[in-house]
């Protein structure tokens, strides 16, 4: 798994967001969400590759 640190992670609209979603097909952080702590929320991103096996394992 990568880092989940990136200049966009944490920060937005002034608030401290704890919560990352993370794609679980390409591990990409897709958005970050205000929580009370840390928490890692595993979905997809719905790109390209992510998107089709999504769909084959469904």
């Amino acid at each position: 798994m990568r880092a989940l640190t990136s200049p966009e992670a944490g920060v937005a609209q002034g608030r401290q967001d704890l919560g990352l979603i993370i794609c679980s097909g390409c591990e990409e952080m897709v958005d970050t969400i205000p929580t009370d702590g840390v928490k890692i929320i595993h979905g997809y991103c719905g790109k390209g590759e992510c998107e089709r096996n999504t769909a084959q394992n469904s």
